[in-house]
């Protein structure tokens, strides 16, 4: 703990580290299977510190992101344009990242750093390292991150969306699609309420979260959320499932009525150690009409609710776009098409108070029974 203590240089932001990884003979590599690769690590303390921060062992962490099947994945998804990969053990998400976006990160990292070690309850993910790995005889560069895995959960996730509170393109094909696809904006169609007190330390820790954003030029980022549907029914998530006994979510409905109290309704999850808003947060969710072109109406009341018990999981990603002369262009172009307040990108202003906007609508105080 004496990294966490001591004061970081400006000169630690900006040090690299360079290695060259070899793997044994002995190993059983698969045909084409690399045997030896330069690695890069930057901002190595930094880094360590927000290892500590999030509880993760350094030489676990490095047998997970450093064995051969992660690294042939980041070089595969390098070549290929993919950009996220989860290693086996499921706690990591790496994500390949081009030039622009490593410049992004090192310059946001001493604010970025501030801020988590500040805001205990934050909900921007955790970021665990910045690498770059290259195979020593032939191939290029690829430049990735290591972040923590907002949806790894001891409970398993019926439903996930990539919320941005804009609309203009934000859903998912429905050709092809897996029940376990990441769904949009016009696909979500869902509030959820919470206990006051938590919705409004919530709501301002986004607030908090999203000001520091604004504040470093970012834009386009999400709320990854996924849902637990909280009950032993198992129905289905289809929207036309026949019987009105079951929602979309499978569980049964509660026709104006709140969710039945839990062990769980008796303590308050903020007295948790470690607690985390988007960590196992439990909810009552309400199922929201749609307005006529899809997205879903949160401003309006439901007359006759169909309320559901979760559990939910949520964090804020992909924060490493700013808005630079390619978003400009496309705000200008896309304007001259679509409603200018709908399309995802606009300057982080304005993006930050859309999706505080969206958030506010998404999650709701619970009303105390009349």
């Amino acid at each position: 703990m004496a990294l966490l203590r001591r004061e970081i240089s400006s000169a630690e932001y900006k040090s690299s580290r360079s290695t060259c990884i070899r793997y044994s003979k002995q190993l059983c590599l698969p045909p084409g299977g690399l045997t030896e690769f330069v690695w890069k690590d930057y901002c190595t303390t930094i880094f360590r510190n927000l290892q500590m921060l999030g509880d993760i062992d350094y030489d676990d962490y490095m047998m997970t992101i450093c064995g051969h099947d992660t690294i042939m994945e980041v070089f595969l998804r390098g070549k290929c344009g993919s950009s996220f990969y989860l290693p086996n053990d499921h706690r990591f998400v790496i994500k390949t990242l081009r030039k622009s976006e490593v410049k992004v990160l090192i310059e946001m990292l001493p604010g970025y750093y501030s801020h988590v070690k500040n805001q205990g309850k934050t909900l921007l993910t955790n970021l665990y390292g910045l690498h770059a790995a290259r195979p020593v005889f032939e191939g290029q560069k690829v430049y990735f991150v290591v972040m923590e895995n907002v949806l790894k959960a001891d409970l398993p996730i019926h439903k996930q969306y990539d919320l941005k509170g804009s609309s203009q393109g934000r859903t998912t094909s429905k050709v092809g699609a897996y029940p376990t696809s990441t769904l949009k904006d016009l696909d979500f169609d869902f509030c959820f309420y919470l206990d006051p007190s938590i919705r409004n330390q919530l709501v301002g820790q986004i607030q908090r979260d999203c000001r520091f954003l604004e504040e470093q030029g970012i834009m386009d980022y999400s709320l990854l959320l996924g849902i637990h549907k909280e009950a032993h029914h198992q129905g289905t998530f289809d929207d036309n499932c026949a019987s009105t006994e079951e929602s979309i979510l499978g569980f049964s409905v509660q026709q104006g009525h709140k969710r039945d109290p839990t062990l769980a309704d008796f303590f308050d999850p903020m007295d948790r150690p470690g607690f985390r808003f988007g960590t196992k947060l439990p909810a009552r969710a309400v199922k929201v009409p749609r307005s006529d072109r899809g997205s879903v109406s949160l401003s309006r009341r439901v007359t006759t609710e169909e309320s559901y018990n979760v559990i939910l999981y949520f964090g804020i990603i992909d924060f490493l776009q700013n808005y630079n002369m390619m978003k400009r262009i496309e705000h200008a172009y896309k304007s001259i098409q679509y409603n200018s307040k709908a399309i995802p990108a606009i300057n982080p202003r304005a993006y930050s108070a859309r999706f505080q906007d969206f958030m506010s609508r998404v999650f709701l105080p619970e009303e105390a029974d009349s």
